[in-house]
């Protein structure tokens, strides 16, 4: 029963991260697509949760696949650095964060 208990651990984490990210990507989307005047601060906050987000489910991912996440043999490299250069488009999670705290204020 406890087989494998701290790469359940890892996957477990790595899907609550994704399921908190859903909403905001969706209510980004939906703002976006309606035009809402508070876009800008809803994409930011899904930007940012996203990043977070993808950056650990990419370290767990990689934790449960060992040394082979970084080899050429299996995709799981692509989408490591998928997440790294993604994290780093249009702005960090910290600028984002930024953006939302400054519009609450």
């Amino acid at each position: 029963m406890g087989s494998f208990q701290a790469v359940k651990h890892h996957l477990a984490n790595a899907r609550i991260a994704l399921e908190f990210a859903r909403p905001l990507v969706y209510r980004a989307a939906a703002s976006i697509a309606s035009e809402h005047p508070d876009t800008g601060v809803h994409v930011s906050m899904a930007k940012a949760k996203a990043d977070t987000a993808a950056l650990q489910t990419a370290r767990a991912a990689l934790q449960c696949h060992g040394a082979i996440g970084y080899s050429t043999e299996y995709d799981l490299h692509l989408y490591l650095k998928r997440s790294w250069a993604l994290a780093r488009s249009w702005g960090d999670a910290a600028f984002h964060r930024g953006r939302v705290s400054r519009a609450i204020l």
